[in-house]
């Protein structure tokens, strides 16, 4: 019998061991968690950002090409970028869900001036994004913003609910979610 629980607990001990060594990093991603490390990603515009300061805001939309409304909240989410973008707050565009970087690049090309922040290609299904961020927060549909402040997960909501008044709050340190939803309904 004793031999039996050994086998078992080494066989336990084996397969957590190879779920760690496939990346399977973060089980889940909720408003409160501490993200310190950006994912692994391709950086094709802007700056890259691989740690997160701790002192910055970061807004992370995701977006693909095949999505309409993704592409339609861009020219939204650049004029907060270029309002904001010397006051300590950061945009970045992640691409998500597309397995053509070409596709990507091309987009990007010839939507450049609507798009003046970071943007990053994810990759698209197995992509250390998808594993990091996608899948723990439960993310299936898009466009998805995430809110980012002090290495802590502030707010996981859509880019039309980021107005001047919400970034007004995180830069000033008065952010709540609550706060947030009323000053779009305002």
């Amino acid at each position: 019998m004793r031999k039996i629980a050994v086998l078992i607990f080494v066989i336990t001990v084996t397969a957590i061991g190879s779920i760690s060594a496939q990346g399977l990093t973060r089980e889940y991603l909720d408003v409160g968690d501490t993200i310190n490390v950006y994912p692994k990603v391709e950086w094709i515009k802007g700056n890259a950002t691989g740690k997160f300061d701790s002192s910055k805001v970061y807004i992370v939309d995701l977006w693909a090409t095949w999505c309409k409304p993704c592409i339609a909240a861009m020219p939204h989410f650049n004029a907060m970028a270029s309002k904001f973008k010397n006051r300590g707050v950061v945009f970045i565009a992640q691409d998500v869900m597309e397995d053509d970087r070409q596709k990507v690049l091309d987009f990007l090309k010839a939507n450049d001036k609507m798009m003046g922040f970071d943007v990053a290609y994810g990759g698209g299904k197995g992509s250390d994004f998808e594993r990091e961020w996608i899948k723990p927060a439960g993310v299936s549909a898009i466009p998805q913003t995430f809110v980012i402040k002090g290495n802590k997960l502030l707010w996981q909501t859509s880019p039309d609910m980021i107005n001047e008044a919400v970034i007004e709050m995180l830069i000033k340190g008065d952010f709540s979610i609550e706060k947030a939803k009323k000053s779009i309904t305002n």
